[in-house]
């Protein structure tokens, strides 16, 4: 055979075999049935330390007699025994995010070689032997991960999973053992999920496909993954086939504010990240990409000609739904199960993806899972696949929504309002830093500005003082008065408001466990014809040029941004430790989403970045430009024509 012909026979070369290891993904899920007040208590203490609020990944969970002992870090100063009879006992599953998916593959897989009548790649696992029961496959002497699931109607749920397996590492090799799973002849698509962060995995698998073009890679992404995201994997993304993310996760590791529990109805909000985090994922070189958002919403993006992006949506529990069990509503493996969908469907035609059938199937498969109380499908679902394929094939039943964007083309943008200025009503917001935080290095101006001109206003040295509203923060900080922007109340009357819906949602950290809070009262944003001025993050920001509420509120909505840069050194205080310095230009890749936010929304105000020879004159430079824009706004709303 001529080596033309052989580079032929390679690319016209179908897979043979389907190979997952779960080692490191591998769970027995323990459900509890039952939880005793104190116990709630206990947990909603570990609770602040999971990022997502509902997953935390702890050291170990050893078995007692009659109890678990949770062993939060590696130095053991955070534990927790949680006793059998304040749980009434367990209910055990295999779980996991790649053995959800992969359960999940094999009865779709089924599905879609019957109804195309032909052969798909079999699947091959490498399992612990404590699964040999659930899965078949090769298995290897050892325990797979304990994960204690606790959730009733009056508990979110909070998972406490262990970060690794258990097994005797003197007779186990484990990376010896997958190479050999992995270096299997033909294999068609390897599946990769939780992995440590010294895992030789990714480097193998990464020449193993830049020797074999034909080789498929799916990856699972896991939440430590992403906290090494550009240091250690920014470069496997051009070798993988599909990229499966969970929004919160990538969210707060892509470097966006995080979503909180006031953000789980910001449909609009969850969407732009989405897009976003998929739009930098590609650039990045993957050709596909997944982001699930539980029972929320999952997406599906890849690139297209042009420079483009194709975006389908689909809001999975919501709405278009096949109805199998009407009393079951657990999220749990919703989207795995959506993930698994996309896999198999690109396993069946990878030439030839039709991504909006696929995201429509796979809507349908996570509406099942959702109404079963196992987070998988087993064979019982099998005449539901079916009609969710036959379904999802009928060209009226798109359930989410379906777009092209430019690539290059920042996703993160407010929803567009219409501009009604001049209006006696304008509400200002200004941009830069933490309006909260008294402990973050004042570089960006904004801080200063606003304080010198509260100041101007309460000693009535700025004579359009009447026609301006500076809206203050009501905070639990101590020492808050250092700030003419910030008042401090105590936790009680936070609470206290925050229990009579005072506050208004959009702003503050009203849902943190934090006990340092703060928010802004509804009555500050109304009873007053002028320029009310309020000082605003980013996602605050996003939110409120996207609400209906701020818009019937006031006639217009400007905002003002004061810039941050890299900050010469000689502006820092001597005292700043590198720490500081480290932590100050990390948020420096943040505020570029301010700047980009600034430039995206037109003709607003931007103020000019760091430009002085010290602190004292770049203060002075900016609270000047902040009383001549204001004057220059209120001549606009005020003049008499």
């Amino acid at each position: 055979m001529s080596t033309r012909q052989q580079a032929i026979t390679q690319i016209n070369c179908q897979p043979q075999r389907t190979l997952i290891s779960l080692l490191q993904s591998q769970t027995i899920d323990l459900y509890a049935q039952k939880l005793h007040p104190t116990l709630i208590t206990k947990l909603e203490e570990l609770r602040k330390h999971a990022a997502d609020e509902t997953k935390l990944s702890v050291y170990a969970i050893h078995r007692l007699p009659s109890a678990y002992q949770i062993i939060v870090d590696e130095k053991e100063t955070l534990q927790l025994t949680i006793h059998d009879d304040d749980c009434g006992g367990y209910q055990r599953t295999l779980g996991g995010g790649l053995c959800n998916l992969s359960r999940d593959l094999e009865i779709i897989l089924n599905v879609l070689s019957a109804e195309g009548n032909k052969s798909l790649p079999g699947t091959e696992f490498l399992t612990w032997s404590d699964a040999s029961e659930e899965i078949s496959g090769i298995n290897l002497p050892g325990k797979s991960r304990t994960s204690l699931i606790f959730q009733t109607p009056q508990f979110e749920k909070l998972i406490l999973c262990e970060r690794g397996p258990s097994y005797d590492h003197d007779h186990v090799n484990l990376w010896q053992a997958e190479q050999q799973f992995y270096g299997k002849q033909d294999p068609g698509f390897i599946f990769i999920g939780q992995e440590p962060l010294n895992s030789t995995k990714f480097s193998w698998i990464r020449q193993r496909k830049l020797d074999d073009k034909n080789i498929r890679v799916f990856w699972l992404m896991g939440g430590n993954q992403l906290k090494k995201l550009y240091t250690e994997f920014k470069h496997f993304f051009p070798v993988v086939d599909v990229v499966s993310l969970n929004l919160t996760e990538a969210a707060h590791f892509f470097g966006f504010e995080p979503l909180q529990k006031k953000h789980r109805d910001a449909n609009e909000l969850r969407i732009m990240y989405a897009r976003e985090i998929s739009r930098r994922t590609l650039k990045y070189g993957a050709k596909y990409v997944v982001i699930t958002d539980g029972a929320k919403g999952a997406s599906l993006a890849r690139q297209v000609r042009g420079g483009r992006v194709e975006f389908a949506y689909s809001p999975l529990i919501q709405e278009n739904r096949i109805t199998t069990d009407t009393d079951a509503h657990e999220d749990t493996g919703c989207g795995d199960s959506f993930a698994a969908t996309i896999a198999a469907c690109y396993l069946q035609a990878p030439d030839h993806f039709r991504i909006k059938e696929a995201a429509n199937f796979a809507h349908l498969i996570a509406g099942i899972v959702y109404q079963r109380p196992r987070p998988y499908l087993n064979n019982d679902d099998l005449s539901f696949v079916q009609h969710a394929l036959m379904k999802a094939r009928q060209s009226n039943a798109f359930v989410g929504h379906h777009e092209m964007f430019d690539r290059n083309q920042r996703q993160i943008k407010p929803t567009g309002i219409p501009p009604r200025g001049p209006a006696r009503h304008v509400l200002v917001l200004v941009l830069g830093g933490d309006p909260n935080n008294l402990q973050e290095m004042d570089i960006t101006g904004a801080k200063a500005a606003i304080n010198y001109l509260a100041q101007q206003c309460t000693e009535e040295l700025y004579s359009l003082a009447p026609l301006v509203k500076i809206v203050p923060r009501y905070t639990t900080w101590p020492h808050s008065d250092l700030q003419q922007t910030l008042t401090t109340i105590s936790t009680q009357e936070m609470q206290n408001h925050y229990q009579t819906h005072s506050f208004c949602n959009a702003l503050g950290t009203l849902d943190s466990d934090s006990e340092q809070q703060n928010g802004v009262l509804k009555t500050d944003l109304t009873g007053h014809e002028g320029v009310t001025i309020l000082r605003v993050s980013l996602l605050e920001t996003l939110e409120i040029l996207s609400s209906e509420y701020f818009a019937e509120l006031f006639g217009d909505i400007k905002t003002w941004h004061f810039s941050a840069t890299s900050t010469p050194n000689h502006f820092l205080p001597d005292s700043t430790s590198k720490a500081q310095i480290n932590a100050h230009n990390e948020h420096n890749t943040r505020y570029a989403l301010r700047d980009y936010l600034a430039q995206s929304l037109g003709p607003q105000a931007h103020f000019s970045t760091l430009m002085n020879d010290n602190m004292d004159t770049f203060h002075q430079d900016l609270n000047h430009q902040l009383i001549l824009r204001l004057d220059a706004l209120l001549a606009g709303i005020f003049k008499q024509k």
